[in-house]
């Protein structure tokens, strides 16, 4: 009797009682082919199996050859992953700096020509491997809560402007100059963390400040910006925080046209809410402010500015704007 079609192409792992069988009808003198015909399988199945998990004085025994070829399956699923010594080391490095899986694998080849790896694989190796690693990595909640939106009250900010009559440019990022700030507090201490985004460049500056206040929110971005060339210090998009009512100020200092985003609407200005994110992966939520120096803020603003972005093509922010030579 031959063995159906179906069952010749279609794979089904031998069990321990098929393996008894075998060792049956080898005992008792069958051939492969007899052996095969018996099983419904094909005689090369049972000819590779008596091969491979033969005895060295060539016996076939059931319980042997099963728990060998579980060994040998559960070993095969074992692959090692970021088997090259120097990209793994490459990937905890970074990992360690804050950058995520993806914009380690869309740098690496910069980095180190001619070397490429799977941001998969990268979380792969983080959460199989080295699960100490995975403290670097974005974590947030499995799931999103529903946001409760209050009803908006009347701005207290005077003279505001809208982000609906922000000009296209910065709108699609094609014109540099335009920024967005927010401040990251905390209930510790007064001081706070101004957070100043470029939306074109992706450059980040951070500043600490004394209180989360008006006047020193204005000092700090007048400070900051006026070193500027004035074709990078066109806006600045704010929230709604009482921080920002100094707004007018950066307008007669500086010339920058500032603007305002809707009320409860923090997605307006995702680029500084991401920043403000990264902030708070070094310094979290409860981090009193005014026990950090100056030199561990720098520290972080330039780790910012030398992560990757893959809408740079994996550049830096610094280094994109050196390619674009900050002409304008």
């Amino acid at each position: 009797m031959q063995c159906s079609a179906k069952a010749a192409r279609s794979y089904r792992p031998l069990t321990q009682v098929d393996r008894e069988e075998i060792m049956i009808g080898l005992r008792n003198g069958d051939s492969i082919r007899t052996i095969a015909t018996e099983l419904g399988r094909h005689p090369s199945v049972i000819s590779r199996q008596v091969k491979a998990n033969s005895t060295e004085d060539g016996r076939y025994q059931a319980v042997w050859a099963h728990n060998r070829s579980k060994r040998r399956r559960r070993l095969s699923r074992q692959r090692e992953r970021i088997a090259d010594l120097h990209v793994r080391a490459y990937v905890r490095n970074k990992l360690t700096l804050g950058w995520s899986p993806e914009q380690i694998a869309g740098r690496i080849g910069f980095d180190m020509p001619g070397k490429r790896i799977s941001y998969e694989t990268i979380y792969w190796y983080v959460f199989k491997v080295e699960r100490e690693l995975t403290r670097y990595l974005a974590c947030g909640r499995k799931n999103r809560r529903k946001r409760k939106y209050k009803n908006a009250k009347r701005s207290l900010i005077p003279e505001r402007t809208g982000i609906e009559q922000r000009p296209e440019g910065a709108n699609n990022r094609s014109e540099c100059g335009h920024w967005e700030a927010d401040t990251a507090v905390s209930r510790q201490s007064k001081a706070a963390l101004m957070v100043l985004q470029e939306r074109a460049l992706g450059l980040t500056f951070l500043e600490k400040l004394p209180r989360c206040a008006a006047d020193e929110m204005a000092a700090a971005l007048t400070e900051r910006l006026e070193r500027l060339p004035e074709h990078l210090r066109r806006s600045i998009t704010f929230d709604n925080g009482q921080e920002n009512r100094g707004h007018l100020q950066l307008q007669n200092e500086l010339g920058v046209a500032t603007y305002f985003c809707n009320p409860y609407s923090s997605w307006e200005r995702g680029s500084v809410e991401n920043a403000v994110g990264l902030t708070r992966r070094v310094w979290p939520k409860k981090t009193d402010y005014e026990l950090i120096s100056d030199d561990e803020i720098a520290m972080v603003e330039y780790r910012l500015n030398t992560r990757p972005r893959k809408r740079f093509g994996y550049l830096t922010p610094l280094e994109y704007a050196s390619r674009v030579a900050l002409t304008g």
